[in-house]
């Protein structure tokens, strides 16, 4: 179903040479020509475009729909009327990672929750979403080393994993298109996937070769699932420990200490390139020593360090979105010495969290 002629590396050279090389990445001239170079077809344009739309650094009316339409446009997708899905060829791989993001996430999960309607997905089944986004990343992945396309490998695999009537849909398709096949970019010893099991040891894989490409929500995503497990695994600890002298219960066992550490790592790789959910989150577990996960958390009080903790709630304020609120709000919780006497550092405060996150703003006022 899906080719790439190799057009988008001549498409690619146009761009770097009339629009990178002249104007830059960013400015307004830069993306004024990159939009007429979209309207002429050039597909490293189109999906350029497509991410600005996404991202509403254009003003649009239906956002999520009109990029969508573009990133078709830049992978040289159609669907016609009987919902067949045809590509000329003339696509830019990383195209097919977006077009598969949005096949997995729409009216599901992530800014695509709650967006407007589009009719191509929304005639489809999970189940044929899933499998045409499988495909569709993995097709990305034969062309660019794409950690976004790593890590939806893995999310597909990932939710296979927790639901039985998913995965026998997508089991034939797995294998085809990940046991069956070879990638550069990720190493696994399983040859068949024959259970949910096997899906789940296949989604760490990937979400790990993610995350080691520096991919941040792949890093969120492990480190979610680490704290899961941490969690289970105290509860077990308490729970067959209770009646133990404390001098017995002092020391966690190894297992436990090594997932924490692992809890740290991935929050740590976000963190570390200014991601504001990992950064806070850190900051937290180094202010509390607490580790949540849904409704359940326990508390690891000699992890606390309010030096870090700081740092941390700091850096997820340098590249803001909705959770730096949440971080200015825990700097002005934990620190708020800062503000003693700064009151113009605390309205600016107040000020970005109004703007970022409303919704902590009434907190904010309560401190």
């Amino acid at each position: 179903m899906f080719k790439c002629n190799g057009r988008y590396e001549d498409d690619l050279k146009e761009y770097n040479e009339k629009i990178l090389e002249k104007y830059g990445v960013t400015g307004q001239a830069s993306e004024r020509e990159m939009m007429c170079m979209a309207d002429e077809g050039n597909t490293v344009a189109l999906k350029l475009y497509a991410d600005m739309i996404f991202y509403k650094k254009i003003l649009r009316k239906n956002y999520y729909r009109d990029a969508f339409e573009l990133y078709m446009k830049a992978a040289g997708m159609t669907v016609d009327e009987e919902g067949n899905w045809e590509c000329s060829g003339d696509s830019y791989p990383l195209s097919f990672w977006g077009i598969g993001y949005y096949l997995v996430n729409y009216k599901r999960e992530s800014v695509l929750k709650n967006c407007e309607t589009i009719e191509i997905i929304e005639n489809m089944t999970l189940g044929e979403r899933m499998k045409l986004a499988l495909q569709m990343a993995v097709h990305c992945l034969d062309f660019e080393s794409a950690a976004g396309a790593i890590n939806l490998v893995g999310r597909i695999l990932y939710e296979a994993s927790k639901n039985e009537e998913l995965f026998n849909i997508l089991q034939p398709v797995i294998q085809k298109n990940v046991i069956d096949h070879e990638f550069v970019e990720v190493e696994f010893e399983i040859s068949e996937c024959n259970s949910m099991k096997d899906a789940a040891e296949l989604a760490e894989t990937f979400f790990i070769s993610a995350a080691q490409e520096g991919y941040v929500f792949a890093c969120n995503s492990l480190a979610s699932k680490e704290a899961g497990r941490i969690i289970s695994m105290k509860k077990e600890y308490d729970k067959a420990s209770a009646g133990k002298a404390e001098e017995e219960n002092s020391k966690l066992p190894e297992d436990i200490s090594e997932s924490i550490m692992n809890y740290i790592c991935f929050l740590k790789l976000a963190a570390d390139k200014y991601e504001p959910y990992a950064a806070n989150r850190l900051g937290l577990f180094y202010a509390t020593g607490e580790i949540i996960s849904g409704e359940d958390k326990v508390a690891f009080r000699d992890y606390i360090d309010y030096s870090l903790a700081k740092e941390y709630f700091l850096k997820a304020t340098v590249y803001p979105d909705s959770n730096s609120a949440w971080a200015y709000f825990n700097l002005m919780k934990f620190f708020p010495k800062m503000y003693d006497r700064d009151i113009e550092l605390m309205n600016e405060h107040m000020d970005y969290i109004k703007v970022l996150n409303p919704k902590v703003y009434d907190d904010a006022m309560e401190l």
